[in-house]
């Protein structure tokens, strides 16, 4: 029996606004209570986590990347693949959305370096997911001290000028982790902070590194085989003395100084309106308004900080399940969606024309945005003219790989996927598509599979 239209877009906001796109099996029993579903995959035990027992340490992934391009790529890849196959596990996929969203957040290139490369899938595997739906601070202060964003963001070589290791070289610091912790991670860009903050927290960071390499090869800098390319806190490097980060003076206690420096920066309220923002913007709509935003602000400050009641606060703003479906997925959406609907990854002779080649034409590889930035949340974006080209090129090629596997037709799939949701003008351009490859691909570039 089909649902009733209000039922079945009910149910299509779940799965495309807060999740990864609808699976035949799990439509119309999500569709009995959206809201409901939605909740209980955030209360689900661990619902993050994935098991990686074939997937490297923190100390192997450290180290290994350290000594090759291949050992640092050969980990990327292992990482990425378990990701992927993760988002198909997940019921709805709001809480992998999330992850998303937050790996976006803290954005690093893996072409910046091999500790970048082999390190990001282990930052968010046990970084991102372990504090997605726990606190804010921790999840912050799990990814300044972990070797990718200092690699990233060149705090590996930052040295307090008055420090011991300063006045024997002269050496200085860097202020890119200091900024982009405050501007991008934190209190945002109208926070109210000065070029002086942003100097003083970059002074406030001096001394934490990781082992290069050659630091390890030759025992510089405490650097040893045991903890190459691990974090470190280099206490003749770090700026001595007490420092004054936004009216505050941080007294000289090493490492903590950082430490309390960061966990004050995620408790400001301008960080929880930088977030909320940041949050409404990406789940519904380009243009938050103060009245989307505060509810979310609030719980965040209410909460100090717990991103799972913020994530509860969104889903309970009037416009989560009223506001139409104006933004485009990503590339990197669309792909999950796909392999999702049909229940269908890429084989691994396939990895590069069926799934990173489209991803890399389309600029939405993972892990591959040099900005620190991250990939842009705006739809239009999105709408250039090429890029729509390119969406259109790349779900014939969906259509063509993944429709000919595919037992049923790709009408029957958009009905076990949508319901009543399924526009006639799509059920039309289906069925009079021709081919079965032609029809997969009307399905993929459709408004109800494009949009979320």
């Amino acid at each position: 029996m089909a649902l009733s239209v209000s039922d079945a877009e009910k149910a299509r906001i779940a799965f495309q606004r807060f999740g990864l796109g609808a699976k035949k099996s799990t439509f119309k029993r999500v569709a009995a209570d959206p809201m409901a579903a939605l909740v209980r995959e955030l209360n689900k035990p661990k619902v993050a986590l994935y098991n990686g027992r074939a997937l490297p340490s923190y100390k192997k992934a450290a180290s290994q990347s350290q000594k090759s391009f291949d050992n640092a790529e050969n980990f990327r890849r292992k990482e990425l693949e378990a990701r992927v196959k993760k988002h198909l596990r997940a019921d709805i996929g709001f809480v992998e959305r999330l992850v998303l969203f937050w790996s976006n957040h803290f954005n690093m290139s893996i072409r910046k370096s091999n500790a970048v490369r082999g390190t990001i899938g282990h930052l968010e595997r046990t970084v991102i997911r372990k504090h997605v739906l726990g606190n804010f601070s921790n999840m912050l202060l799990g990814v300044m001290q972990h070797p990718a964003m200092i690699s990233f963001l060149d705090n590996d070589d930052s040295v307090g000028p008055n420090s011991k290791y300063g006045r024997d070289r002269g050496a200085g610091f860097n202020e890119n982790l200091g900024r982009e912790a405050m501007e991008l991670h934190t209190i945002g860009s109208g926070g109210g902070y000065t070029e002086e903050d942003v100097t003083a927290l970059a002074l406030i960071l001096t001394g934490w590194s990781y082992v290069r390499n050659w630091e390890a090869d030759n025992g510089y800098n405490n650097g040893r085989n045991r903890n190459r390319g691990r974090f470190i806190y280099r206490k003749t490097w770090h700026e001595p003395g007490a420092i004054t980060l936004m009216g505050k003076s941080y007294p000289a206690t090493g490492r903590k100084q950082g430490i309390a420096a960061l966990r004050d920066l995620a408790r400001n309220p301008a960080t929880a309106e930088h977030i909320a923002f940041k949050l409404v913007r990406h789940f519904i709509t380009d243009e938050p308004t103060p009245e989307m935003v505060e509810p979310l602000k609030q719980a965040y400050i209410k909460s100090g900080g717990n991103l799972k009641t913020v994530s509860l606060a969104l889903l309970q703003l009037p416009e989560a399940f009223s506001a139409p479906l104006t933004k485009l997925r990503t590339p990197y959406e669309l792909a999950i969606a796909q392999f999702r609907a049909l229940n269908k990854i890429y084989k691994k002779d396939d990895y590069w024309w069926a799934f990173a080649g489209p991803l890399s034409a389309l600029n939405n590889m993972p892990w591959e945005c040099a900005s620190p930035e991250g990939y842009p949340d705006e739809t239009l974006y999105w709408l250039d003219p090429d890029g729509m080209t390119l969406r259109l090129d790349t779900a014939k090629v969906s259509g063509s790989v993944y429709g000919n596997r595919y037992r049923s037709g790709a009408l029957s799939l958009a009905r076990s996927l949508y319901d009543s949701a399924l526009t006639p003008e799509t059920k039309q351009r289906i069925s009079e598509a021709g081919s079965k490859s032609s029809q997969f691909t009307v399905l993929f570039c459709s408004p109800e599979f494009q949009r979320r």
